[in-house]
């Protein structure tokens, strides 16, 4: 990541010239404003621990509660990795959670805080996390796996409706549109099988879920999003006294805290959605892997993805080529006598590209190109 936002080291301070939208030409200065990534990624650009929050210096024993703390510093945390590099010892280092991740890539990046630029992450957080992780576990220790399945398989069919005709302890595979399937039914599938106290608590949960959901927000929106979470929080103690759960101090748990805030700045948590992304997992990741003998496969993976990527390449020229021999039929076709003219007539492979090729190239029909970049990123921990 060093290398790859330095270029935005200088650009940030001195500004580039960039047209705009309107055609004209003003000094920009690109800077980073937000960082998609799941929450053991946030952890470790935040240089904190996993158990403890990667925005705000909440004490990992306090993370169940509603009130958001005071927000991390990249001065300070700055200070205190080098404070720690130098004597091997500090006490806020250890009280703020840090970890010795002593030159961060975001250190000299101008007009930005790392820790604010942190976004939401819908289907790590919401619906694998709050919903599947616990909300769903919660309910099963009140109302049990049989009745839960019987419950789901006695749902009616209706249409664009999924129906799990086995119930979901069949499911060996969990992605985010199942989750949302589940979450479209799941109050009134509990309804009758759990106290009311439980159904308020999960309809808040579930309400949050799609209030973070929305593409668009008002101070209305968020007012409401706000008090489901509140709701939330006030009624969570009937899993204690059922002995479903002894606290709450569950990191997912603690960035609801965050949404409304991050949505105030950055805009629709679900313009961040890691859930997009995910499908480069199989183009990038997972079909190199596959192409590979399993033994020493990241250079066999690269390889694979550099010749899928030249592949394509040639694929878009001769494509390009056949457009433009169509093109050059037509209008000899249409031209008194037949005549024709060399130079729209095409040439030879080597020839350079026209200067409307690549407006041409973006309407056809080809593969999208692998990305190196990608791989190296992904096979990096991250």
């Amino acid at each position: 990541m060093l290398l790859l936002l330095r270029p935005l080291v200088d650009a940030g301070h001195q500004g580039k010239a960039m047209v705009c939208a309107d055609g004209c030409v003003r000094r920009v200065h690109p800077i980073l404003a937000a960082y998609i990534a799941d929450f053991p990624e946030q952890c470790l650009v935040g240089c904190n621990k996993e158990s403890r929050c990667p925005r705000c210096l909440v004490k990992s024993k306090d993370r169940g509660d509603l009130e958001e703390c005071t927000y991390r510093s990249m001065v300070d945390t700055l200070k205190t990795l080098q404070r720690k590099r130098r004597n091997k010892q500090s006490n806020k280092f250890d009280m703020e959670g840090l970890r010795p991740v002593y030159e961060p890539f975001w250190k000299d990046l101008p007009f930005t805080d790392i820790f604010a630029c942190i976004t939401p992450d819908i289907l790590h957080q919401l619906h694998k996390g709050i919903f599947h992780d616990h909300l769903l576990q919660w309910c099963l220790g009140v109302i049990g796996e049989k009745e839960m399945d019987a419950r789901f398989q006695a749902v009616g069919h209706y249409p664009g409706l999924r129906h799990f005709k086995k119930g979901i302890s069949a499911v060996s595979q969990w992605t985010g549109t199942e989750h949302k399937e589940m979450e479209r039914v799941f109050v009134g599938l509990i309804s009758g099988a759990a106290e009311d106290n439980i159904l308020v608590m999960a309809r808040s949960l579930l309400d949050f879920i799609y209030y973070a959901w929305f593409q668009q927000h008002t101070d209305k929106t968020l007012a409401a999003m706000q008090e489901s979470l509140s709701l939330f929080h006030v009624r969570k103690d009937i899993l204690v006294e059922l002995g479903i759960r002894d606290h709450f101090n569950v990191p997912k748990i603690h960035s609801l805290v965050h949404y409304v805030s991050s949505i105030r700045a950055l805009g629709s948590a679900d313009r961040y959605n890691t859930e997009y992304p995910e499908r480069l997992h199989i183009d990038y990741a997972k079909d190199a892997y596959r192409a590979s003998n399993k033994r020493d496969y990241v250079e066999q993976m690269a390889l694979w993805l550099q010749r899928q990527e030249a592949i394509h390449h040639k694929s878009a020229y001769h494509a390009w080529k056949q457009l433009r021999h169509s093109e050059t039929t037509d209008s000899i076709d249409g031209r008194p006598g037949g005549e024709v003219d060399d130079s729209d007539a095409g040439s030879g492979m080597g020839d350079p590209l026209d200067e409307g090729a690549g407006d041409i190239m973006d309407r056809l029909s080809v593969p999208e190109p692998s990305g190196m970049l990608y791989l190296s990123y992904n096979l990096g921990g991250h």
